[in-house]
């Protein structure tokens, strides 16, 4: 017998009443489960993220980005204060970015974007990474082309370029500790930094070693399963977590990979109308062709960093054209190093140099666009792979070389930068700031070009 809600009392029979009833019951319960998932802040379904918080997130990012100290900036933004993507994931997105043409940094941000909301995504998050960057540096290259000189940038240039040795440090560290887990890791990030530092390779040298040797070590522990305890994958300490924590699924892996001819097709259109109308706009000037041009194959086919890209920007603009003499790319250079965003932002004083604004945008865009189109169009599948357990294997030791030749970046800014004891002072008091104290990047810098401005002036 059971008593319903208005107090009569009714038999549960195996007739259709009784049926009905228990139908009625089981809803009452999953509402009830649906309510209470609710209360506890697990939603059933993926909420988008707005396009308007990946740009705040994304100009956040670029205001505070030096060097490679964008990839530290982009970890914490991403992982810690949005928790849009794990550990995993972001490291993920790093290993694409590094074998990528072009800047990491803005292919980082490219990657990011489009996991989160496709090619919108992807085109918000780079356009907004780089905006700070693009307005700072055609500021500093209109003061430079009309007054001929600039005389706070050598005191900046000091102060701010010892800050980001402090700041890329702090990065390296914190890419080491969700890269860097196990014994195989640590061996793959020393292999790295040797293979650079000591033989001077490239990024393809690189991929294929340290790809090879991951997959080789994965088929081993396959076949002698003892070997586990080496690599470290079963037995890779965990760090304890809340309930909350080990329920919490992050807003990238919800998101939809755009995966099949359906999704591609329109993607590589898209990809094709655009670089159709910028071909169009750099066909309206001979100096804006020549520049677009060349900076369109620089931007596909070299490989390894920004830093890899200056020989050949250089080559280009003072040599091959005369756009700039050899002084005023130096000043580039120190421009470029002392705002946020990549080295590659040099494209934009070059370009204002030979046609303008006009001339500056188009030489951030076609620096650019080759890697951003490449990102969007491999982000899904390689996304895709990624998630097989084998492939995360492989792709951690890739991740850990990588890591380790950061390192080798660090010594080298290191040693044209810190020469003196104040900017080791300055070096370390950014790191320790940072590294310590709850404080965001920006103020960081800002408080560091102001006391560059005082220190060495």
């Amino acid at each position: 017998m059971h008593e319903n809600s208005t107090g009569q009392v009714v038999a549960e029979g195996s007739g259709t009443a009784g049926i009905a009833e228990r139908l009625v019951e089981s809803h009452r319960e999953a509402k009830g489960e649906h309510d209470d998932r609710q209360r506890e802040g697990v939603p059933e379904t993926a909420p988008r993220i707005a396009l308007r918080q990946i740009a705040q997130t994304f100009f956040l990012i670029g205001l505070a980005s030096f060097s490679l100290a964008a990839l530290g900036e982009a970890k914490q933004w991403v992982t810690q204060k949005r928790k849009w993507f794990t550990d995993d994931e972001y490291m993920q997105g790093l290993g694409l970015a590094q074998l990528l043409p072009g800047a990491p940094t803005v292919n980082l941000s490219s990657y990011l974007g489009f996991r989160l909301r496709g090619l919108p995504g992807a085109a918000v998050a780079t356009v907004s990474f780089v905006t700070p960057c693009f307005f700072l540096m055609l500021l500093l290259s209109y003061l430079y082309l009309k007054y001929g000189t600039l005389p706070f940038i050598s005191g900046l240039f000091r102060g701010l370029g010892a800050l980001v040795v402090g700041l890329v440090f702090n990065t390296i560290l914190n890419l080491a500790k969700s890269g860097i887990r196990t014994a195989f890791n640590w061996l793959m990030a020393a292999a790295g930094f040797a293979m650079v530092f000591c033989f001077q390779m490239g990024v393809f040298r690189i991929l294929l070693i340290a790809g090879s040797a991951s997959f080789l070590v994965f088929m081993l522990t396959r076949r002698f399963p003892q070997l586990q305890q080496w690599i470290g994958s079963k037995t890779r300490t965990q760090r304890p977590v809340s309930p909350a924590q080990a329920d919490y699924v992050s807003a990238c892996s919800r998101a939809p990979l755009p995966l099949g001819w359906r999704k591609t097709l329109p993607l590589i259109f898209y990809l094709s109308l655009i670089l159709i109308v910028d071909l169009l706009v750099i066909h309206t000037r001979p100096e804006l062709m020549q520049m677009g041009s060349r900076f369109l194959r620089i931007g596909a086919l070299v490989f390894g960093s920004g830093y890899a890209m200056l020989p050949f920007i250089q080559d280009c603009v003072v040599r091959q054209f005369g756009w700039l003499t050899d002084q005023q790319f130096a000043v580039s250079l120190a421009l470029s190093l002392i705002t946020p965003g990549p080295v590659t932002i040099i494209g934009v004083f070059i370009g204002y140099k030979v046609c303008g604004v006009v001339g500056a945008l188009t030489g951030m865009i076609n620096m650019y666009f080759p890697a951003w189109a490449a990102t969007t169009v491999v982000a899904a599948p390689y996304a895709k792979v990624g998630q097989a357990r084998h492939m995360k294997d492989v792709m951690s030791g890739i991740v850990a070389a990588f890591i380790g030749t950061l390192a080798v970046v660090l010594i080298r800014l290191a040693h044209g930068t810190l020469v003196d004891a104040a900017s080791i002072a300055m070096a370390a008091g950014a790191f320790a700031i940072q590294r310590f104290v709850k404080i965001d990047t920006v103020w960081i810098v800002l408080g560091g070009a102001l006391v560059s401005l005082v220190v060495f002036h």
